[in-house]
Parts: structure tokens; sequence; C-alpha cells
């Protein structure tokens, strides 16, 4: 008898923990579609006075070695120079069409693929200048990459084993201090490689 009671009781439990979760999901689902509807109505908004990046051509250094891998690098880069820049990664779609409007939606986007494209040559770039045995004008590279906002792993591996290499601990600090300020999934995974 005793048993029985303890069977229903759990039965109970998990029947109120199962509603209890239903309706957290439902809850939630009805707030991310309100939200969106919302985002849906949001009139366009001047999207002129954004942080847009500049990509400094002159501070980099683009045509100093005759290697096709760097010119190909240095062509997108030059391309990309002409072109509106956005880091928009910890910002979805809604979160964007809620602050400029739907209608900017596809140019913002835009702008925000051209930000990962700059972060992917960069890294390339570094990495081409590395197996070149350009480490300073690598570095020089890979710190721009940190200064626009990159969360790119690797381009702050490549930084920090750089800076292991020159016994830099003070760069290496604040390179560490650039990771903690990440929105990224890689965030802990970099601070892990970085170290203390």
């Amino acid at each position: 008898m005793v048993y029985l009671g303890i069977f229903i009781f759990v039965v109970c439990l998990i029947a109120f923990f199962r509603k209890k979760d239903t309706k957290a999901r439902e809850d939630a689902q009805d707030a991310f579609w309100e939200r969106e509807t919302r985002a849906n109505h949001t009139r366009r908004q001047d999207i002129s006075g954004l942080p847009y990046l500049t990509i400094p051509l002159d501070r980099l250094p683009i045509g100093t070695f005759d290697h096709p891998d760097l010119i190909a690098c240095e062509d997108t880069l030059k391309a990309l120079s002409s072109e509106k820049i956005l880091n928009l990664s910890n910002q979805t779609n809604t979160d964007l069409k809620l602050a400029y409007g739907l209608a900017n939606l596809e140019a913002l986007s835009g702008y925000d693929q051209n930000f990962a494209t700059l972060c992917r040559t960069l890294v390339s770039y570094a990495e081409c200048l590395l197996k070149l045995e350009h480490p300073e004008e690598a570095q020089t590279v890979l710190e721009y990459g940190i200064s626009c906002g990159s969360d790119h792993s690797q381009n702050y591996r490549l930084l920090a084993d750089l800076y292991r290499s020159q016994n830099a601990s003070d760069r290496l600090s604040e390179l560490r201090k650039h990771a903690e300020d990440l929105d990224s999934p890689m965030k802990n995974a970099i601070l892990k490689y970085i170290g203390e």
C-alpha cells in the first residue's frame, strides 16, 4: 500500500513538471512570435551613423611581398575596403529588424557578411605571411583583426603564439582582456589557449 502511494506521488510529480515545462516552452514560443511580429512591422531607420569599419590598407603590408596567395588576400582586402562593413555578430535578425526595420535587414546582413569575410581573409593573410617567414607583418595583420572586433579563434591563437615567441607577457595579457570581452561560443576555448 505504501509503494502504491509513492508510485502515485511520483507519477503526479512527473506530470506536474512535464506540464510546467510544456507551459514554459509555449510561453517562450509565444514571446518569440510576438517579438518577431513587432520586428516585422518596425519602420526603416537611418543606418548611416552605424560604426562602419574602415580597412587601413596603408597600415597593412599590402604589396610588400610578391606571392600569389598573399596577392589573393590583398585583392580581397582591397575590394572590401570600398564596401560597408559592420560587426553584427552578437545580434539576431529579429534584433536588427527591431532596431533598424525590416527594410534594412538585407543590407545589414550584407555588411555583416563583409565583416565575416574580412576576419577570414585577415587570418588567411597572416597564415600565409607566417608560412613565408614574415612574423612582424603577420602580427600587424592579426592585431588589426583583434582591433576591429574579430572573434575568429585562429586570429587569437596565432597572435598568442607570436606573443609567446617574443616573451611579450604584457601583450598576451592585453590579448586575454580582448578575449574576455568576446560574445562568442569560442570565447572559453580562446581563453584556455591564451592561458593565464
